[in-house]
């Protein structure tokens, strides 16, 4: 097989980034042969609003891969500057002095407008340039960034996602109302375009009425950082934090009662890799966010599976299947959770950049990039 030509938009250096291109090359190398590859700076892609006119990179034919901005202070600083210039009410600032401590987050719904911005400026360069192959489309990873149009697009397509109050909600006392009219002892409070569980506040109310949040958001001196602690917090606490998600805007869901094993709450991230589940990783936890980097931990599969009825599970699958259909992305990681009794299963959220496991391989000891890179071959090698 002749090796493929490839262009990686991401942020050098990073661990997504130079895993990526290792596993790229060694797959190359056990079929003889180097693959071209191309890495362009996230900073440069965003500074142009996704215009590639003036990046040679994208000139030839290629396969084009994103991969997260995240974990580079320039390319946020730019993508805060690009959502300013999406929002013309938005006041005159030096975006690019920006002094970014680690944690703190600075308007993560601007944020989002400007990554927006920066995706149609790609989809349009895209659809421009027949010659490149982009594994995902720039629209469909902004759609599964943002929660609530991700649960409106699968659940009209039949997909059981947990249930929402309106986006109108923007204090914690119509929160408080709501929920205890709806009979809810537990709600999600999540930044509706956040990720690895960045701003998320999940708000309990007891039968007496005490309310009470575990939420790994951390308030010093006025601003928000994102900790990987989580943490209780009642009254003004409790309150700061979730008017700090609701004003950057967030999405509320159904808190579900989790399935457990061996005592703690856990959920799966299926990995579909063109609409197929691929990888399968269950996540424990004694939080209710069981994201690894907030204490949780990889579980054993044949633990985890057998503790799950089949055919409950295969359900649960075909839904995850047809949730990645729903995106025009080599990669849809989606986060599954079954509800304690396993009665029902829901599809929590879509993951654009939900592939990235180290260590975790499949039965024939590939990784998930090295099965996604493997299919992407297949599909795009001449003849």
């Amino acid at each position: 097989m002749t090796a493929l030509r490839y262009v990686l938009i991401a942020n050098p250096g990073t661990k997504r980034c130079e895993m990526y291109r290792a596993e790229l090359g060694a797959y190359w190398a056990a079929r003889g042969t180097t693959p071209e590859l191309e890495v362009v700076p996230w900073v440069e892609v965003i500074a142009r609003d996704g215009n590639l006119d003036d990046l040679r990179a994208f000139d030839k034919p290629a396969i084009v891969r994103m991969e997260s901005p995240g974990k580079n202070d320039d390319a946020t600083r730019l993508l805060l500057e690009a959502g300013a210039r999406d929002d013309p009410s938005e006041a005159p600032r030096d975006w690019r002095a920006l002094e970014l401590p680690k944690g703190l987050l600075v308007r993560p719904g601007l944020l989002y407008h400007g990554f927006h911005r920066v995706l149609r400026g790609l989809r349009a360069s895209f659809d421009s340039r027949p010659q490149l192959k982009p594994t995902a489309c720039p629209l469909a990873v902004a759609e599964m960034f943002d929660k609530i149009a991700t649960a409106e697009k699968i659940g009209t397509a039949g997909v059981p996602v947990p249930l929402m109050l309106p986006s109108e909600v923007d204090t914690l006392d119509i929160l408080h109302d709501l929920a205890r009219a709806f009979d809810w002892p537990t709600a999600y409070v999540k930044l509706n375009t956040g990720s690895s569980a960045t701003g998320i506040v999940v708000f309990h109310q007891a039968p007496d009425a005490r309310q009470y949040g575990d939420t790994t958001l951390a308030a010093i001196d006025g601003a928000f950082y994102n900790s990987r602690l989580v943490r209780r917090v009642t009254g003004p606490d409790l309150d700061a934090a979730v008017q700090f998600v609701l004003n950057e805007g967030a999405v509320i869901q159904q808190g579900i009662p989790i399935a457990q094993v061996d005592g703690q709450n856990f959920d799966i991230r299926v990995v579909c890799i063109y609409g197929k589940p691929a990888a399968i990783i269950f996540r424990l936890s004694p939080h209710p966010m069981t994201n690894l980097h907030l204490g949780g931990r990889r579980g054993d599969y044949d633990r985890c599976r057998a503790a799950i009825p089949t055919r409950e599970w295969l359900d649960a699958l075909d839904h995850c299947a047809e949730t990645a259909e729903q995106f025009d992305s080599a990669i849809a990681g989606v986060d599954l959770l079954f509800e304690r009794g396993f009665r029902r299963h829901y599809i929590l959220e879509v993951n654009a950049f939900g592939d990235f496991f180290p260590g975790w391989t499949d039965a024939r000891g590939r990784s998930v990039h090295a099965m996604e890179i493997e299919e992407t071959a297949e599909r795009f090698a001449p003849g």
